[in-house]
């Protein structure tokens, strides 16, 4: 059983966060790997990323962060770090200042993504610029690409969140910072196969945050899934 965390950042930003200080919280509980993204505040470096990864090539998973504000440098750079080895991208439109479904900014983005089939993982809490119907919208125009809403819009829309997820077969909820009722409530409306486990490194309790899961999930089978094969199987990870 592989354990993965889905959701952590890496960096420079709202804390100081190295590849070695993640790599050493995982090993407090266990865990096998951690996908790591920078911090989505203001300007963000996406070069510290693979340094970090190069340390630690068999637990980090790279992911890198764009604005779409940006247009075309968003898109070159979100290409060339697909051609350097990344596996994904990281939005916060509520911090950047756009709808996810924006089809002028946003459309550019996942065509990028589905071409080098690669994944998005998106801020999803109930904020207007990432409601869970904002979600909705946007996977619903890219039906290929996994989408994955953090924190499964916490605080007042997560039963919307099971809704929409239910509707889109590439919308997948992150259960980072979601407390342990609406944890509950998302995986029984959705199972283990469209939910994921991440801790939004550095800021939230890790332990809690894992116990947490093995108090939701209903079967060992469903923890596997929550705590590391839905996001496996989203990145091809044996």
């Amino acid at each position: 059983m592989l354990k993965i965390d889905a959701h952590s950042h890496a960096g420079s930003g709202a804390a100081e966060w190295s590849g070695k200080q993640v790599v050493e919280r995982m090993d407090t509980i266990g865990i096998d790997k951690t996908v790591i993204f920078p911090f989505t505040e203001g300007y963000f470096n996406n070069d510290e990323i693979p340094r970090y990864v190069e340390q630690f090539p068999d637990r980090l998973i790279p992911f890198c962060s764009v604005n779409p504000w940006q247009k075309q440098e968003a898109v070159d750079e979100l290409e060339r770090c697909f051609k350097a080895g990344f596996k994904g991208v990281k939005l916060h439109p509520q911090l950047c200042g756009f709808y996810l479904s924006n089809k002028a900014l946003v459309d550019p983005i996942f065509e990028v993504v589905e071409a080098y089939n690669g994944v998005v993982i998106a801020h999803g809490a109930s904020d207007l610029y990432n409601c869970p119907l904002e979600f909705a919208r946007r996977a619903a125009r890219f039906p290929k690409v996994p989408l994955i809403m953090a924190h499964c819009g916490f605080f007042w829309m997560w039963e919307q969140a099971i809704e929409v997820a239910l509707e889109n077969d590439n919308l997948y909820l992150e259960t980072s910072r979601v407390p342990l009722y609406e944890t509950r409530k998302v995986v029984e409306g959705l199972g283990g196969s469209k939910v994921m486990w991440g801790t939004d490194g550095p800021f939230a309790d890790y332990q809690w945050e894992y116990e947490k899961i093995q108090r939701a999930a209903r079967t060992d089978a469903e923890f596997e899934q929550i705590i590391g094969g839905t996001i496996a199987g989203l990145l091809g990870i044996k």
